[in-house]
């Protein structure tokens, strides 16, 4: 299970680092005036090898990550890939969270640690046959002490936890958001399809216009490098299914990539939701890099390409910048 391989390489780096920082074996325990903490799930191990589901939740909104077939996707946002990273990361902070001291009992005071129904996040563990393994409320995360404000869902009794718990329910954030990062110097032409055909070509860093039709000019030079600079280090800020895309796409671009590779990318400008964006490809080899999440290369000849960025089935939302940089008009000649 990818998760679970990802957590115990972080706590394994974890027990690494603070052998170095303090010349000290981590071992799961601190001290606090001497006095041993309790560790917040003293069965962490035990449930982490049984979790099938993840759930996020507060009193607006829910996001459920699943484990489907040795993949963790996000079930409320289309099934699409979970960021495992964040979730690691997340598991590492609750496996080494100790607890620093009991706090109040009272329901009506859960408001001043975030443990009231309006200000709470809920976190719920459940196995494959969807019995709960772990539910717990996150509250408030005091920045003095520092700590967090937790209790079982199925109880009370609240406490301080020396961890940052606090997260995000939405299923944005729990999706990776790289696409694509394609050098300028890896982009061998474009074609740009509108009311007219625009030919951009590249050779020896020189940007030519194919193609021109009689009685046009050709578009500045200073606006064809933000062409070729449109695929570079490409983030998405949300998505759509794309049965939700209008029947016509406002602009379409065909990339011819230097190792073979074409791309076609159709652009929507969908009021009040922004620019979506779809990618077809076509000849895809081993000189791209493909892979969940980018590691960032800006050397200009990168070929990075995100698995998000080859699902069909989603449009994602990119920036209004990256249309406008595309969205060139050829100009009639007025002498």
């Amino acid at each position: 299970m990818i998760l679970v391989k990802n957590i115990k390489i972080l706590l394994a780096l974890t027990a690494g680092f603070l052998i170095i920082a303090f010349g000290l074996y981590f071992d799961g325990k601190s001290n606090n005036s001497n006095i041993e903490q309790e560790a917040l799930m003293p069965n962490f191990d035990d449930i982490l090898s049984q979790i099938n589901s993840i759930e996020f939740k507060n009193f607006e909104e829910s996001t459920i990550i699943k484990d489907i077939n040795d993949q963790w996707l996000v079930t409320t946002a289309m099934n699409l890939p979970a960021n495992t990273e964040l979730l690691s990361r997340f598991f590492v902070q609750i496996k080494e969270a100790k607890v620093i001291g009991t706090k109040t009992n009272k329901p009506e005071l859960f408001f001043k640690l975030g443990l009231d129904k309006e200000n709470t996040q809920t976190l719920i563990l459940k196995s494959k046959s969807n019995e709960i393994l772990y539910s717990l409320d996150i509250g408030d995360f005091n920045y003095k002490i520092p700590g967090t404000y937790i209790k079982e869902s199925s109880s009370d009794q609240s406490y301080l936890i020396s961890a940052n718990l606090t997260t995000d329910v939405s299923n944005f954030y729990w999706i990776p958001n790289d696409l694509i990062n394609i050098g300028e110097e890896a982009i061998k032409s474009v074609q740009i399809y509108s009311n007219q055909l625009i030919n951009l070509s590249k050779q020896d860093d020189l940007i030519s216009h194919q193609n021109l039709p009689r009685g046009y000019k050709e578009i500045s030079e200073n606006r064809l490098p933000d062409v070729f600079t449109s695929l570079t280090d490409l983030q998405h800020n949300g998505y759509l299914s794309t049965e939700e895309l209008p029947s016509t796409a406002d602009l379409k671009v065909r990339y011819t990539f230097t190792n073979g590779t074409v791309l076609y990318v159709s652009l929507y400008d969908i009021p009040d939701k922004g620019i979506h964006v779809t990618f077809d490809w076509n000849y895809l080899n081993k000189e791209l890099e493909i892979s969940k999440f980018i590691n960032l290369d800006l050397s200009g000849s990168q070929l990075q390409v995100s698995t998000m960025a080859l699902l069909d089935n989603v449009a994602y939302n990119i920036p209004q910048l990256v249309f406008d940089n595309l969205n060139l008009k050829l100009r009639e000649k007025t002498d």
